[in-house]
């Protein structure tokens, strides 16, 4: 190690530099292992002896002020060459440390002397790669002003690639659904709400969030169908996270009222251009979060006049030109019967679902999904409410279910075996969720990376499809710089964050989640592959959950007497998952 200029070193994946730990160095070398159609990946810890520039792009930098040193950090692996280094931004988490989490593969920063920072290596694999061992190092260069570079040290990798390739499109089995937030996208980036500019940015956002493994789109079909998360009483930090109607109203002179589906239609053909259409979540038409002390919070509540929900629908009547809203039962009525019909003949009915996001009063929910039903009876419906509220609820429709992982806990507790005999009532995809709470396990900016990893694993152990969680694209204001939104934990609201030229800048959560999607995609090619693979995986997962009842979890803070936080042990059952493959598909060559 060239402890001239710096101490450097390499870390697992899972690693996150949080300020004013002690990083271990020393590892020079480092071997990784992944699929093909996967990607390898690994961090740096590095810590400069002097005030230093660190450069991740290969070109001359001056600092302005001072005379600093430039140390240049560049990746080379010449048979997998889309390979990509980034430095990690630290950003202040709620007990104002800083942790790192934004991903800038682009540009410098200046390190004070003795200050540690991270790089993080991610190499992607494509499908058709030969399976073998790839070789690779990151060479970290030096120089003052105009003196010639010297190389001052490699860090060495190898990259492990099996002869087994993760499925992509639809072959995906994990079952991600991540709400989206369209008009957030807009605001943050400063464009006419569904203009050509707009629908640029959704692609960006649309094809990474599908690359993460989202299989679902979520659309508002009325107006602030979270009555923008009450963020109306929460102005510092201040967020906006009003969300608007896709389908545009109007009333003509004669009093009818006509209904524009081209933005809705151009989304949801996006959404399906990266297989984000299995199903569709419909955001808007029940349960509307409600205001009720809409005397003291300025209209919150249900605004209409007959009608037994909080439906905001705007239109505009073109008698005057005024913005105005429905308020009679039959104008809403109406227009739900119309968006059904052109769901129906366009040909995405089939894969639409009503959602009712955590409804607080199951009779209030039945005497609104009382007037779906008789409207549109064919809609299907999606629920994330206790499975022990399911099972006191026999009346209830369930062609979508997701339970918190808290709520599966808590109505074990309550009812054991509920989970199942909830689960066992749905007709179509099961996920698990998180959002605020619980504190763990989760993906804020607090939370270990290996608990976004443990998601798709968690999924797996509990038999679901896959995993739910609310928000892709939920920044306040300056996300960068106060990561924090509204009074929830930093991170809660968003996995990436927004580029000021439109790129995605991912995040260490992003990748976490990804790789614990990989996980689960491997399980469940040993199920189908080999003769005792449910038996297999359900062994393979034991070490990984050193507590298996889920009812004495702690949810307050991350302990590792629940679920694992040893890197090794999570490589050590993606390893036992790609050799059972192996094995089963060599003896039937033999």
């Amino acid at each position: 190690m060239n402890e001239k200029y710096f101490l450097c070193g390499w870390q697992h994946e899972s690693y996150k530099l949080t300020r004013g730990t002690e990083p271990v160095f020393g590892k020079e070398s480092i071997s990784l292992s992944c699929c093909r159609n996967d990607w390898a990946a690994a961090s740096i810890v590095l810590r400069p002896v002097e005030t230093s520039v660190v450069l991740i792009e290969n070109r001359s930098d001056f600092c302005p002020n001072k005379n600093y040193p430039v140390i240049r950090a560049e990746v080379r692996c010449p048979d997998l060459p889309d390979c990509t280094l980034f430095r990690v931004k630290m950003h202040p988490d709620d007990d104002r440390v800083e942790k790192g989490d934004a991903l800038l593969d682009y540009g410098r920063e200046i390190v004070k002397s003795w200050v540690p920072m991270q790089l993080f290596l991610r190499v992607n694999v494509p499908a058709d790669a030969k399976p073998g061992i790839y070789k690779g190092e990151v060479r970290l260069y030096v120089h003052y002003m105009f003196e010639d570079e010297e190389m001052a040290q490699a860090l060495p990798f190898t990259i492990e690639v099996a002869d087994v390739v993760l499925p992509s499109g639809k072959d995906r089995k994990f079952n991600l659904t991540i709400w989206q937030h369209p008009t957030n996208i807009a605001r943050q980036h400063g464009v006419p709400l569904f203009s050509e500019e707009h629908f640029a940015l959704l692609e960006e956002y649309t094809r990474t969030l599908s690359e993460l493994g989202n299989v679902t789109a979520t659309v508002a079909v009325g107006d602030i169908p979270w009555a923008g998360q009450f963020c109306y009483f929460k102005t510092d930090p201040y967020s906006d996270l009003f969300e608007y109607n896709m389908v545009r109203i109007t009333r003509d002179e004669a009093g009818e009222f006509h209904y524009d589906y081209s933005v809705l239609d151009r989304y949801l053909k996006l959404c399906k251009k990266y297989d984000m259409v299995r199903e569709i979540y419909l955001f808007g038409l029940i349960r509307n979060w409600d205001d009720k002390y809409q005397d003291v919070r300025r209209g919150f509540g249900n605004i209409t006049e007959d009608y037994p929900d909080a439906i905001r629908l705007r239109y505009i009547d073109e008698k005057d030109g005024c913005g105005k809203y429905m308020k009679k039962a039959a104008e809403i009525k109406a227009y739900i019967a119309s968006l059904a019909e052109w769901l129906r003949q366009e040909g995405w009915l089939t894969y639409s679902l009503i959602a009712a996001d955590e409804p607080p009063d199951m009779d209030e929910y039945n005497k609104a999904m009382a007037v779906l039903n008789e409207v549109v009876p064919e809609l299907r419906k999606q629920l994330d409410i206790p499975p022990s509220w399911i099972v006191k609820h026999p009346e209830l429709e369930l062609d979508s279910y997701t339970p918190g992982i808290y709520d599966i806990a808590q109505s074990e507790k309550e009812s054991p075996g509920s989970t199942r005999k909830a689960l066992e009532r749905c007709t179509g995809i099961t996920t698990w969720s998180t959002c605020c709470w619980p504190l763990t396990p989760n993906t804020f900016l607090r939370s270990p990376l290996l608990e976004g990893r443990f998601h798709g694993i968690l999924a797996e152990w509990l038999k679901v499809n896959g995993f739910l969680r609310w928000a892709y694209t939920c920044w306040p204001v300056d996300p960068m710089n106060d990561p924090a939104t509204m009074e929830w934990p930093s991170g809660d609201a968003f996995l990436v964050y927004p580029g000021k030229n439109g790129r995605t800048i991912f995040t260490l959560r992003y990748f976490a989640l990804k790789r614990g999607i990989g996980d689960f995609e491997l399980m469940q090619m040993v199920k189908a592959e080999c003769p005792n693979g449910e038996a297999l995986v359900d062994e393979a997962l034991k070490p990984i959950f050193r507590q298996p009842d889920v009812t004495k979890w702690n949810f307050y803070q991350a302990d590792d007497s629940q679920y694992s936080f040893d890197p090794e042990e999570y490589e050590a059952l993606r390893k036992t998952l790609v050799d059972a493959l192996l094995q089963e598909r060599n003896s039937k060559k033999e």
